[in-house]
C-alpha cells in the first residue's frame, strides 16, 4: 500500500485539506491559479453526503482565510447524486451560494456518461442563479457537442477535457485521435461563443491551437492541468502570461482517481516510475 501511495502523490497534495492548501499555495507562489477537489464519489448514504457537503464548505473556508488564489470542483455523485437527485441539487447550490458570498468559483466536475445529463440539468439550473459556476465537459462522448451548444445557449461556463472514464462505444469516441479532434472542434465553437472557458488538457498541439486561435478571437480562456503534470509547460504558459491552474485533489479515497490518471494517460506510468525510483 505504501507503494500505491507514493505513486499516487504524483497527483495528489496529500490525505487532509493542510495539504492541498499548501499546495495551491506553492502554486500561487509560482504564478499559477488552483483548483482544490476533495476526493470521493458515488456516496449512497445521506449522512456521508451531508459529511461531503460540509468538507466543501470547510475548503470555502480555509481558501478566504488563507487568501487563496482558488476555485473549488465538486463532484456531484459525491454529493447525492446516486441517492437523489434534488437532495444533490440542494447540496450544490448550498456550496455554490456559500462560494458566491466569498468571490469564488465553482467547477462540477463531470463523471461517467450515466451522469451526464442529471449533471447538465443541475448545473444549467444552479446557472440560471449564480454566475460563479462552470461545468466539465468531455470530448470523448458523442453527446457533448449537442451539450456544448446547449451550455452555450444558456451563457454556461465550460471546462473543456477529453474525459477519463472507461466508456461504451455507442456513447464514446474509441480513439483518441477521433477524441483530440472532437476537442479541436468543440474549442473552435467555444471561441466563436463563449467570452470565457477553460481549456484542461496536457496535450501541447491543442495547447497551442487555443493560443493561436486566441489571437484572433481575444477571449479570456484559461489553462487547467493537473498537479504534477507538464510542470515545464505550466512554467512556459505562465512565463508567456497566460493564466494557468493546477487541479489539486485531496483525501484518502485516492485510488479510483490515481488509476484514472492512469488510463487517461499512458505517459503518466513513466512519470509515476521517475518519481519512484528516480530515474
Amino acid at each position: 500500500m505504501s507503494f500505491l501511495i507514493k505513486f499516487a502523490r504524483q497527483w495528489i497534495a496529500g490525505e487532509t485539506l493542510d495539504d492541498a492548501i499548501d499546495s495551491a499555495r506553492k502554486a500561487n507562489s509560482n504564478g499559477l491559479g488552483a483548483i482544490i477537489n476533495y476526493l470521493g464519489e458515488h456516496v449512497r448514504d445521506k449522512e456521508e453526503a451531508e459529511a461531503n457537503k460540509n468538507e466543501n464548505f470547510r475548503i470555502l473556508q480555509e481558501i478566504k482565510e488563507n487568501k487563496i488564489n482558488s476555485s473549488l470542483s465538486i463532484k456531484l455523485t459525491q454529493l447525492g447524486l446516486g441517492i437523489d437527485k434534488d437532495l444533490c441539487l440542494s447540496n450544490v447550490e448550498a456550496i455554490v451560494d456559500r462560494a458566491a458570498s466569498n468571490n469564488i468559483f465553482v467547477w462540477i466536475d463531470m463523471e461517467s456518461s450515466i451522469y451526464t445529463q442529471d449533471t447538465i440539468e443541475i448545473y444549467l439550473t444552479i446557472f440560471k442563479k449564480y454566475k460563479n459556476a462552470g461545468v466539465a465537459i468531455q470530448s470523448n462522448l458523442i453527446r457533448s457537442e449537442s451539450d456544448i451548444h446547449r451550455i452555450a445557449a444558456s451563457g454556461g461556463i465550460i471546462r473543456l477535457v477529453k474525459g477519463a472514464y472507461n466508456e461504451k462505444s455507442d456513447v464514446a469516441y474509441p480513439g483518441r485521435s477521433e477524441v483530440t479532434m472532437n476537442f479541436s472542434k468543440i474549442m473552435g465553437f467555444l471561441f466563436y461563443r463563449s467570452p470565457f472557458f477553460a481549456i484542461a488538457t496536457h496535450d501541447e498541439r491543442l495547447v497551442y491551437e487555443a493560443i493561436e486561435a486566441n489571437k484572433a478571437h481575444q477571449k479570456k480562456i484559461e489553462f487547467q492541468m493537473l498537479l504534477g503534470v507538464r510542470e515545464e509547460l505550466k512554467n512556459e504558459l505562465v512565463k508567456k502570461g497566460f493564466t494557468v491552474v493546477d487541479y489539486i485533489p485531496y483525501g484518502k479515497k485516492w485510488l479510483p482517481y490515481s488509476l484514472r490518471r492512469i488510463r487517461e494517460r499512458k505517459r503518466n506510468i513513466l512519470l509515476i516510475f521517475r518519481s519512484i525510483f528516480d530515474i
